[in-house]
């Protein structure tokens, strides 16, 4: 900035103003550190600046002529200075006989956000030199991190060329710097590259411009949080269906070699697995959160630019999933039927009534995928897997066929279960055949439930 008050400088004038003046333009800034912002963004250049360091070379004649220009641009939403931590924008303050300092706008949206810079708390000397490195200059992670995610785009060739760090511009928002940006078949995507924590009221803002400009905003991250997640890596994974995605060498190479783009996905699925009731020695359904980790390729994802997800299943269905095959179990065990009941008429959007006899068949043919699954006998008091697939032949036979194809379908047709009497039962039934008559019709009630319950 121009020192406005440079003719003070010159030999023919005194340097400093005479004593009856309690102003001195010329004098250097003193700054005051109690409930400052002690690390502010200049917008026009997105530098960060030390306040501490910076303010001192100002004139007080400058930092006078800062302050209303400050407050100025703040009432045509034009904020020209904002917090280095948090993005909520800052104006110039004065503490009367200790000095200038920075402070928030809106104190009360730097509470939200969790700023460091709030009132009642000093960051350590950890937390400001981490900002002042990501604010200066870009971290070797970050940028490894960007790079590996435009080659992985670029493998793909249904991606647009990526664009990394272009900048969008949105008259209700200002600027953003997506760290890459591409198209996917006409779809604007954006990839966050994420290494270091990001304050939740900056993901919330950047979250809402994307949705708003119809963009989807994918964060990726550069490995797995391990034991000691942030708070970043929970709501990212929360938000996302409990999905969270990682780039790194192998999946960009691998990428490049398959011609599709591919992400480590770690997930935490809700799903079943075998449990004995102790009341009854028998062998129950119970929920648990199935993790996996696997490269996922992009074109699998479901893409909802509206809820800003890319996942692979959708969670509450999944939870509905596991909580259904839970009471078919226990309507197997201990003849519980009436949840089931109001269940299938919830899913299938009916309150046509449905026979006893028709649930149990149904929940028998449930019990028995999931015995296959298992390799335990689920829902019965059989001594092993295949003794519930006999009870769907021997008594269910409008679901018997439903049964068999149910397995194949799903890899869970293994030689074990067919070594016995349910081989010979599976060739009849694939025969169009049943007990030596023709297939009796498939109930198609329970054929839709089959098509819910396992997609």
């Amino acid at each position: 900035m121009m020192n406005l008050l440079s003719k003070h400088n010159s030999p023919e004038k005194p340097s400093v103003l005479p004593r009856m003046s309690g102003f001195d333009p010329t004098a250097p800034v003193l700054v005051t550190k109690q409930n400052a912002v002690a690390l502010v963004t200049r917008v026009t250049d997105r530098k960060t600046l030390d306040v501490a360091a910076w303010l001192p070379t100002l004139t007080m004649g400058e930092l006078h002529a800062l302050r209303p220009a400050i407050r100025q641009a703040g009432v045509r939403r034009e904020h020209p200075f904002v917090c280095a931590a948090c993005g909520e924008p800052v104006i110039l303050k004065a503490l009367a006989g200790h000095g200038h300092y920075f402070s928030h706008v809106e104190k009360h949206v730097a509470e939200l956000a969790g700023c460091p810079f709030r009132e009642g708390r000093a960051p350590s000397l950890e937390e400001l030199d981490r900002m002042r490195y990501h604010g200066q200059r870009e971290g070797e992670r970050h940028r490894r991190t960007k790079e590996l995610i435009a080659r992985t785009l670029r493998a793909d060739d249904r991606f647009a060329e990526p664009l990394v760090e272009s900048t969008w511009r949105s008259y209700l928002e200002g600027w953003r710097r997506p760290d890459v940006r591409s198209e996917w078949v006409g779809l604007p995507v954006v990839f966050e590259a994420q290494v270091s924590n990001t304050y939740p009221q900056v993901v919330a803002e950047r979250t809402a411009f994307y949705q708003q400009e119809q963009m989807l905003l994918v964060w990726i991250f550069d490995r797995l949080p391990g034991e000691a997640w942030r708070t970043l890596h929970a709501d990212t994974f929360c938000a996302n269906q409990q999905h969270l995605f990682v780039v790194d060498e192998e999946s960009a190479a691998e990428s490049e070699r398959r011609g599709t783009a591919l992400f480590w996905t770690y997930t935490l699925c809700p799903a079943v697995r075998p449990e004995r009731c102790e009341s009854t020695g028998r062998i129950l359904l119970a929920p648990f959160q199935e993790e996996r980790f696997e490269m996922v390729a992009f074109h699998d994802l479901s893409l909802d630019v509206g809820r800003q997800t890319a996942c692979l299943f959708e969670l509450p269905r999944e939870e509905h999933r596991s909580c259904h095959k839970i009471l078919c179990a226990m309507a197997q065990a201990e003849c519980q039927l009436d949840p089931v009941r109001s269940d299938i008429q919830d899913i299938l959007k009916t309150d046509h009534p449905i026979s006893n006899e028709r649930l149990s068949a149904w929940a028998a043919l449930v019990c028995a995928i999931e015995s296959a699954r298992f390799a335990r006998a689920v829902g019965t008091a059989h001594a092993n897997a295949a003794g519930p697939l006999n009870l769907v032949y021997d008594h269910y036979p409008t679901v018997v066929g439903l049964l068999v194809h149910a397995l194949q379908r799903q890899g869970l047709d293994s030689e074990a279960i067919r070594r016995k009497a349910w081989g010979e039962r599976t060739r009849e039934v694939l025969q169009g055949r049943y007990k030596g008559a023709e297939l009796p019709k498939q109930h198609a009630g329970s054929e839709r439930m089959l098509s819910w319950l396992y997609g």
